[in-house]
């Protein structure tokens, strides 16, 4: 690790030097320009108009078979909903909370871990740009018309049913935006991974700070730098220093997820939602063309990446956070006199906990919650095969 000077000019009060460029410049300036606040809210106020129809159709029917075969559709229509509804006050949260983050230059603690850092978010844009390339996709798959698209999209029916008459125009116009929401459905999801990412890097550079903290007293002597007032004081200042940095990202960190605990919660269950509607429009009815075929895999494996980015990225943000008291317990303590003591002592005891993506007491987004949806998800799959081959037996 190389060796830095803990000093306070590192602090970059401006956007030009933001690592995550990219998911800025995709996911939070895109929601600036007019025209965009302009549809985004018009598809909010629409939506629900839309699922408010559904539920009464769903409902006239009442038929297990017809809630089946819709419900992934159904599902999808809620997901956006409450996208749309959340997009602005996540960005909003998160934009206030990395400018208030206050962040040092990714270069700020020397060349290795700029490399290492800059490599790490090389391959957080890969999967970010894979991402966008499935969702642009899975909407250019869906503007290929079907002749089956009211067997498989819900609003289809809705705009047959209720609206007649503009039912042509209505369906094109879902077709020419599907892109734009595609898109716009993995937003909040980038938001969330933009602000871990930001807390990523910046904890990454404090301690690598602390592992420093006794930077050009290396071969100081023990029992003489207790009697050394130069050194205490140093140590004094640096102490001070690092405190300091550490309430402000703990501040902030924890302010945005109180903002997104929530959100971050409902999106979870939607998403359980929606992983149980595809397994069960898989196993229960066969997709009728090509471009249906691209539309849910397509979705499937856009849906993975996302999962797999949101998991590591928990999982990243909490290892990087639990390194501090790795690095404070490493320090020459001993070497410190009683007051310099006492200031360890107390960030010791603050910074024993990690900072984890916690949206419930005992759940956090890490490997070991994506274990768990695994399982849930083979059991579910094991479960809808089983009724399938049962089904199918019946039939025989």
């Amino acid at each position: 690790m190389s060796r830095v000077k803990i000093q306070s000019g590192f602090i970059n009060r401006n956007y030009r030097n933001d690592p995550y460029w990219l998911i800025r410049r995709i996911f939070i300036d895109f929601f600036r320009y007019k025209l965009i606040r302009f549809l985004v809210k018009l598809m909010l106020i629409c939506s629900p108009v839309i699922i408010i129809l559904e539920t009464i159709i769903l409902l006239e029917v009442f038929d297990a078979v017809f809630f089946i075969k819709y419900y992934m559709s159904y599902i999808t229509g809620i997901f956006m909903w409450f996208t749309l509804y959340s997009i602005f006050q996540i960005k909003e949260s998160v934009s206030t909370g990395v400018h208030d983050l206050r962040g040092w230059k990714i270069g700020s603690t020397g060349s290795t871990v700029e490399k290492l850092l800059r490599r790490e978010i090389y391959y957080e844009n890969l999967f970010l740009i894979v991402t966008v390339f499935l969702a642009v996709i899975n909407g250019i798959a869906f503007t290929i018309p079907d002749e089956n698209d009211k067997d498989f999209f819900l609003p289809f029916i809705v705009f047959e049913r209720f609206f007649p008459i503009f039912e042509r125009v209505l369906i094109l116009g879902c077709r020419l935006n599907v892109v734009l929401i595609t898109i716009i459905m993995t937003t909040p999801f980038n938001m969330i991974m933009y602000f871990c990412g930001h807390i990523r890097v910046q904890f990454t550079m404090f301690v690598v700070c602390l592992e420093n903290l006794d930077y050009g007293y290396d071969n100081v002597d023990p029992l003489k730098s207790l009697y050394n007032d130069e050194y205490q004081k140093e140590v004094t200042r640096r102490l001070k220093f690092c405190i300091e940095r550490h309430i402000r990202i703990y501040s902030v960190a924890n302010r945005i997820l109180r903002d997104l605990r929530h959100f971050i919660f409902i999106f979870s269950i939607i998403a359980v939602l929606y992983t149980i509607g595809i397994l069960v429009y898989g196993a229960t009815f066969p997709l009728s063309s090509p471009q249906r075929y691209l539309y849910v895999l397509s979705m499937v494996v856009c849906f993975i990446f996302i999962f797999l980015h949101m998991i590591w990225t928990g999982q990243a943000t909490e290892n990087v956070t639990s390194q501090m008291f790795e690095a404070l317990k490493q320090t020459a303590w001993y070497c410190w006199n009683e007051k310099n003591k006492k200031i360890f002592l107390m960030f010791v005891l603050n910074g024993r906990k990690a900072f984890k993506l916690q949206f419930s007491q005992n759940v956090s987004v890490n490997y070991q919650l994506g274990v768990s949806i695994l399982k849930s998800v083979f059991s579910a799959v094991t479960v809808l095969a089983r009724l399938q081959n049962d089904y199918l037996l019946e039939g025989n």
